[in-house]
C-alpha cells in the first residue's frame, strides 16, 4: 500500500464485520485524516450533506481548541490555515480509478489473494464504533475493474476477484 501512497492500518468496525467472512480483515487505507473527495465515493450525498459534515467537524475543532484555552484570533488563524491546506490538497486530487485499479492488482498479486474488497463511507463519528447498515457485493472477474470501481456505493463492501 505504501508504494501507492496509501496505508494499511488494521481496524475493526462491527457494522462492516457483519458482512465479512470470519477469515476476512479490515484495514484503513487512508494516508491522512480522511479521503475526502475520493473518486470512490458515490454522488448520493448532496452538497448540503457535505456542508453539514464540514460544519460539524469545524465545531468539534473549535470546541477542542477552546478547551485548550486558545484565543479566538489563534483559532481563526488555525482554521484558515487548515482550510487553505485542504483546498490545495483537493486541487491535486487524492486518487484516481487507475490508482485503485493498480492497488487491487498489486494486492492480489503480491499477497497471492483470490480477491480484495473495498469499502467507502462518509463517517460522522469514530470509524471503529460508528454503527450503520453495510452490504456486500461481489464483482465478477469478467467485469472490468475500473467499471466496477465507478459503480461503488457508500456502505457497500465491494469484492473484486
Amino acid at each position: 500500500m505504501q508504494s501507492h501512497g496509501r496505508n494499511a492500518t488494521p481496524i475493526e468496525n462491527p457494522s462492516i464485520r457483519e458482512v465479512l467472512d470470519s477469515d476476512e480483515y479490515q484495514y484503513l487505507t487512508t494516508s491522512g485524516h480522511c479521503d475526502c473527495g475520493t473518486v470512490l465515493y458515490d454522488d448520493d450525498t448532496t452538497l448540503e450533506d457535505e456542508k453539514e459534515y464540514e460544519e460539524k467537524r469545524i465545531k468539534k475543532e473549535i470546541t477542542r481548541m477552546k478547551r485548550k484555552k486558545w484565543s479566538d484570533k489563534k483559532i481563526e488563524r488555525v482554521l484558515k490555515d487548515q482550510s487553505k491546506a485542504r483546498s490545495q490538497k483537493s486541487n491535486t486530487g487524492p486518487d484516481s480509478f487507475e490508482l485503485w485499479d493498480s492497488i487491487l492488482l498489486d494486492l492480489k498479486k503480491k499477497l497471492n489473494l483470490p480477491y480484495v474488497g473495498l469499502f467507502v463511507r462518509l463517517y460522522s463519528g469514530s470509524i471503529t464504533t460508528e454503527n450503520f447498515t453495510a452490504s456486500r457485493r461481489r464483482v465478477a472477474k469478467s467485469v472490468e475493474t475500473q467499471t466496477a470501481l465507478m459503480s461503488m456505493k457508500s456502505n457497500e463492501v465491494t469484492i473484486f476477484y
